[in-house]
């Protein structure tokens, strides 16, 4: 149930913070830990919950790949 209030406010400061590129290690982190979360097998339906990330973060996720280049140390 948590969920369901934390995540939309979650992937909003995630978007915010990646458009501008401000503390891209913590959000890598913090969007790495979500997804783990998300993919355990006892945490119940996540179906939506990926869905609303992937409609509200990955343009910008991948926007802020492609500026940061090869060299980045945060893509692996």
């Amino acid at each position: 149930d948590c969920r369901e209030i934390l995540l939309p406010t979650m992937t909003d400061q995630l978007k915010y913070h990646l458009e501008r590129q401000e503390d891209l290690e913590a959000c890598c982190q913090l969007l790495s830990n979500i997804l783990e979360v998300l993919y355990k097998k006892d945490v119940g339906p996540t179906q939506r919950h990926i869905q609303i990330i992937m409609e509200k973060l990955l343009r910008t996720v991948n926007r802020t790949v492609i500026s940061m280049g090869r060299d980045s140390e945060l893509i692996v």
